[in-house]
């Protein structure tokens, strides 16, 4: 019957054949994969940044990226200081593959500070 295919239906033919071959193998890769094997992924500055540059991203959250870029608030703080909390951010701590971090890492340490306490110069 292939052969029966006049020259320029037997391209097409054949490309639609490589499409359903390329299909038939993301389809075994799909159902190979173990969805609970993948990896965790962690919070961070940057991936908020990313999520908030999305076209998808929720009002609230393009709001905060923008207080974010303008240097009021920091992503560390979104939880404190975003009103409304955006949406993404529970969807986030709801993903069992997702660990949202207990304790931010801070720009500036406590020996960046100074250890010392303040004295008074009669002490």
């Amino acid at each position: 019957m292939i052969e029966s295919l006049p020259p320029h239906a037997r391209a097409a033919y054949d490309r639609l054949m490589a499409s359903c071959g390329e299909l038939e193998a993301a389809r075994t890769r799909a159902l190979d994969t173990d969805p609970k094997a993948t990896a965790t992924h962690r919070v961070t500055a940057e991936l908020l940044a990313r999520l908030a540059s999305s076209l998808r991203a929720s009002s609230a959250l393009t709001h905060y990226a923008g207080r974010v870029a303008s240097g009021e608030c920091s992503w560390e703080r979104i939880e404190v200081d975003a009103d409304p909390v955006p949406p993404e951010v529970e969807e986030l701590k709801a993903d069992p593959q997702i660990v949202w971090p207990s304790e931010w890492p801070s720009s500036t340490e406590e020996s960046d500070v100074g250890s010392q306490p303040y004295r008074i110069p009669w002490e």
